[in-house]
């Protein structure tokens, strides 16, 4: 199946993002995140399955190259209403969040954090009361992926 966006959105510094998903024969799906500067593809990373974790309602992704900020993105279960990421340095950063998907039942949440902060922690709430929490640990950059220097990991 070819890739369907499902989010889309803008960060500092003039970028801009688009969440696209896919699957393949198997019903596996896979999430990716590219960013943008104008019509210049700058990067692109994500996850496969699961969307959402059986017993979770959050299943988290957070990367950059060296010369793009951080970016989070989760999936979300239909229920919650506000991801919030905490940088490594104490600032929250709430994501932008999706109505929900319906080709996948699920929610997608993205922001950019500032520029010199990485992740610290992420977590989910639902009407204010908070359904799940997890540390984001810090990756050192390696080369891979799609751009220089890019560092990505997820849970």
């Amino acid at each position: 199946m070819d890739e369907i966006e499902v989010f889309h959105g803008t960060a500092a510094e003039g970028l801009r993002w688009i969440v696209r998903t896919s699957a393949d024969d198997q019903g596996r799906t896979t999430t990716m995140l590219h960013v943008y500067r104008g019509d210049e593809h700058l990067s692109g990373s994500g996850f496969c399955e699961p969307r959402v974790p059986d017993g979770r309602v959050l299943h988290e992704w957070r990367g950059r190259t060296d010369d793009q900020p951080w970016f989070v993105m989760a999936c979300a279960a239909p229920e919650v209403t506000r991801v919030v990421a905490t940088t490594d340095r104490g600032t929250e950063v709430e994501l932008a969040l999706s109505d929900v998907v319906r080709v996948h039942d699920v929610r997608y949440a993205v922001a950019d954090l500032p520029r010199g902060q990485g992740p610290g922690s992420i977590r989910a709430e639902v009407e204010g009361t908070v359904v799940q929490s997890r540390a984001q640990p810090l990756l050192k950059p390696s080369p891979g992926a799609s751009g220089a220097g890019w560092s990505s990991a997820h849970g």
